[in-house]
């Protein structure tokens, strides 16, 4: 017993250790190495305060997951390399209320090509408990006594192979801390964005955070895909107030946190960085983080004021400085009056400059102390000279600039901006200009006309000036190589104030030099370009290296003789240069494309899947060449499969027709066409019955008595026109009526015909209930509809009418016509014929004989014939016994003759 309870205080122990609180917040990065090494690390911030000293692992274990479908790829162990505090951004504001470790787990881990190639990405995850017990904004229970709270931390980064070739690429890193606490209505400010080695673009925005996929222990047992819950916010708290600022916490799209506290307490947040690479986005990253809001935070911000050197009126924000080229000197005098804590007269300030309305480094601005001293009043004043450099950061407008104060005060710099607008007077320069020759006019754009008659030869110089400094000149091809084309510049000539280069381009349009198509997928509309641009820029070296060049555009254009543009069109409709067709789903696409040119130059017809590939659906194209007129026809085939699997429901298929002119001169044509693909339409087939005889059917129902003939017509028809079956459903081999399957396409008959028979009637009154169903089914191959339907038949026995028998009880066979015989007869009073009134013959019972006996018992007469008559032969005057059997009774009574 001591042995058991010793143990469960163990595991217990070790499970409070596992929930102990103790997660600030942290992230993931994936650096690359080389090859398809990387090196995958985990940081973790550690509450000291907070935190359990169990809690704080050597080594973790996290899965990489496949986006697409959440396939766990692998896990992989991190073993803990760094373990340090956070220090504050100022040391001397540390009070015991924030402290906050730095863990850091790392290994160096292998994704290989063949496994990490999805194109949808994959993504890393890692479960924990705990958060802290005492935040504020979220339910954070202790595990077992409420919604607790871990936190999942969260990456997903891109295929390491895009289209076969090697995908590199590292996720953001060094997410700087936070390091300080906030402060009851004061404004605060951290950095908390990273960067990117491979100089993509990153976005921030705030979200909730992760929590553990078990909300009640937030303690991974197992290993989880995602999605991965939220935490839950408390009441009165959000995505949109997270703190409840004034304004509340929000993150700048370059990483910047900002928020005005409203209340103390514990705060958790996350923000998402969203990382993109030439417009699309490669991966994620989610960081969590909290934050302490202390009150008594009582530091003033200082307020800063400007004025221009030499004056004594301050400056407006909104009024322009202005100083003028000859000015000696381009000054403003900074004054900051700041309000020192509890009597500390030991606050520093300081300022910096920083662009408001431009991009640019300041670089030239000089900021000089003129008056900073330890302050030694409740409110003194700190002095700056700021000067700014005789080229200004913008050309010919004004520009802002703000002056920023910060003080040294706990946890964070109070600070106060000025916003000064400058308009500095650059040294007067003149533009460079172009020139054909040295006495020639300034120029906008040169532009050559080259025939295409035979080869030739194009040179002419090109020269670019300015009045007063050296100038330089760039060449740019606009989409095209120099060589590729013989064309050529000489190495440009420099001078004093000019520079000059010769063109030269030896052309022949019979070559291949001319005939390219950039590269494209799809032909150009000339294999031949029939223009040359190139950008010419000719820029001066001034005295504030201001880029102000001038361009032009060199236009050479090629003269090509007049030539007919060939056609492409599907031969139904010959006019069109798009068509949408829909076909469903087992039909068949038949087109014929026709080429043709009038010129009767040779083409060549092409077909070119944009948004699949011919063999992957099993359509066939065949490209052709031939002569323009008549021109070539090439047939499009497609079977489409009635059970298509495909992922598309829309292809897309462009035909080109090229033709080869003089000078490899191409001109093309194109018709595109998209096939539109649906499901077929079915509909059960439907099942009609029709009677061939009197037996009437009413509500699918026969009633027939034995004897009867029943002759139903049972038709079935499909109006999609698809091949039906109709049959009995269940049948057996021995069933008594007669039935024939049948086939056919859209409708389909069957005759169904039964005369009943007494061995057809079993049960008490030798009656009988049968129900037949046809089953009808269409063959339609994309899904099978069918129909049933249900014909009742009731078949009973014939009335035998033996209730009502009354025969007579005497005869006179004396020799007159009248009453000559005894016998089942009765004369009709219409027709005064006799008639047979014995019960008539059903399966219940027949007729067998009729007996007569004297009074002593001693048979006399019998018969089979249920026609009989006793005409009393040889008998005497008496009564006479009778009995007339059937197979299931008797009937018997007396008859008297008399004479």
């Amino acid at each position: 017993m001591r042995k058991i309870l010793l143990t469960l205080i163990v595991l217990l122990a070790c499970k409070l250790t596992s929930f102990a609180s103790h997660i600030v917040g942290g992230e993931f990065e994936l650096l690359y190495l080389q090859d398809y090494e990387f090196s995958l690390n985990m940081i973790m911030y550690f509450d000291e305060k907070n935190g359990a000293a169990g809690a704080r692992e050597e080594s973790i274990i996290v899965y990489i997951y496949r986006k697409h479908d959440n396939t766990l790829m692998g896990s992989y162990t991190l073993n803990k390399t760094i373990d340090q505090l956070v220090p504050y951004s100022n040391i001397e504001c540390s009070d015991g209320q924030l402290i906050t470790s730095r863990l850091y787990y790392s290994n160096i881990i292998t994704l290989p090509p063949s496994q990490f190639d999805h194109p949808d990405g994959y993504y890393v995850a890692y479960e924990r408990c705990c958060r802290n017990y005492t935040i504020n904004n979220i339910e954070s229970a202790i595990p077992g006594s409420g919604i607790s709270a871990g936190q999942t931390f969260y990456l997903e980064f891109p295929p390491v192979v895009k289209e076969g070739v090697p995908f590199i690429n590292s996720t953001p890193r060094l997410f700087p801390p936070l390091r300080d606490y906030g402060c009851v209505d004061k404004f605060y400010f951290a950095d908390f964005g990273g960067i990117d080695d491979d100089g993509d673009s990153l976005v921030y925005t705030m979200v909730t955070p992760y929590s553990t996929i078990d909300t009640q222990l937030a303690y991974p047992v197992t290993p989880n895909s995602g999605p991965y819950p939220e935490v839950i916010w408390k009441q009165g708290f959000g995505l949109e107030n997270i703190i409840n600022g004034a304004p509340d916490l929000k993150i700048s799209e370059a990483g910047l946190l900002t928020v005005t506290p409203k209340f103390e307490g514990l705060f958790v947040f996350a923000v998402k960085c969203e990382e993109y690479r030439d417009g699309e986005k490669i991966g994620e990253m989610r960081r969590d983080f909290q934050m302490l809001v202390v009150s008594n935070c009582a530091n003033e911000s200082p307020v800063v004021r400007a004025r221009e050197k030499g004056k004594s009126g301050f400056y407006v924000e909104g009024n322009e400085l202005y100083f003028p080229y000859v000015a000696d000197e381009r000054c403003v005098e900074i004054l900051v009056n700041d309000v020192p804590v509890s009597g500390d007269f030991s606050e520093d300030v300081t300022i910096r400059a920083i662009p408001i309305n431009f991009n640019a480094q300041l670089e030239g601005i000089e900021i000089t102390e003129t008056l900073n001293a330890p302050l030694q009043s409740v409110i003194d004043t700190a002095r700056f000279e700021v000067c700014f450099p005789q080229c200004p950061y913008v050309i010919g407008k004004p520009y802002k600039i703000g002056i920023i104060a910060l003080d040294d005060a706990c946890p964070q710099p109070a600070l106060d901006t000025v916003i000064v607008t400058l308009n500095i007077q650059p040294p007067p320069n003149t533009r460079a200009f172009f020139a054909e020759t040295v006495n020639s006019q300034k120029i906008n754009n040169i532009t050559k006309n080259v025939t295409s008659a035979a080869n030739g030869n194009l040179t002419f110089d090109i020269n670019g000036f300015d009045l007063e400094d050296e100038v330089l000149l760039d060449i740019t091809p606009l989409g095209f190589n120099l060589a590729d084309v013989g064309m050529t510049f000489t190495e440009p000539l420099y001078g004093s104030n000019d520079v000059s280069t010769t063109f030269n381009w030896k052309y022949d349009c019979n070559t291949e030099d001319l005939n390219f198509s950039q590269g494209r997928d799809v032909p150009v509309s000339s294999g031949v370009r029939k223009a040359f641009d190139i950008l010419l820029r000719v820029d001066d070296v001034d005295q504030c290296t201001y880029e102000d060049p001038k361009e032009i555009i060199m236009t050479l254009n090629i003269d090509f003789p007049d030539q007919t543009k060939p056609k492409v069109f599907e031969v139904s409709k010959p006019g069109a240069s798009y068509q949408l067709l829909k076909y469903k789903y087992g039909e068949v696409v038949d087109l014929n494309i026709k080429a043709q040119d009038n010129d009767n130059d040779l083409i060549s017809l092409f077909g070119i899947p944009r948004n699949f590939n011919f063999e992957d659906v099993g359509m066939t194209f065949e490209n052709k060449v031939g002569a323009g007129n008549p021109g070539i026809t090439s047939n499009l085939f497609w079977s489409i499969p009635c059970q298509y699997d495909g992922e598309l429901d829309s292809l897309r298929v462009s035909f080109f027709v090229e033709d080869l002119d003089d000078c490899q001169l191409t001109n093309t044509d194109t018709l595109d066409i998209d096939i539109l693909l649906s499901p077929p339409i079915n509909s059960a087939p439907e099942v009609f019955m029709t009677s061939l005889n009197d037996v009437e059917i009413i509500n699918d129902s026969i009633s027939v008595i034995v004897g009867e003939a029943i002759e139903v017509n049972i038709r079935a028809l499909d109006l999609e026109g698809d091949v039906v079956v109709l049959d009995i459903l269940e049948r057996n081999e021995d069933d008594p009526f007669v039935f024939e399957a049948a086939e056919g396409a859209g409708a389909v008959q069957s005759l169904f015909s039964w005369t009943p028979t007494c061995a057809d009637l079993t049960g008490p009154g030798l009656t009988r209930d049968f129900e037949l169903t046809f089953l009808v089914q269409d063959q339609n191959c994309y899904e099978s509809r069918s129909t049933l339907r249900t014909l009742k038949i009731h078949v009973q026995d014939l009335e035998s009418g033996g209730e009502q028998l009354l025969p007579p009880n005497f005869f006179t066979p004396n020799g007159d016509e009248y009453n000559a015989f005894f016998g089942m007869f009765k004369r009709d009073e219409n027709t005064n014929e006799l008639r047979n009134i014995l019960p008539i013959d059903n399966c219940a019972g027949q007729f067998e004989e009729v007996v007569i006996f004297n009074r002593w018992g001693r048979q006399i007469f019998q018969s089979e014939d249920r026609e009989f008559k006793w005409f009393g032969e040889n008998a005497s005057a008496g009564v006479y016994y009778y009995q007339i059997r059937y197979t299931n009774q008797k009937y018997q009574g007396s008859v008297t003759v008399m004479y």
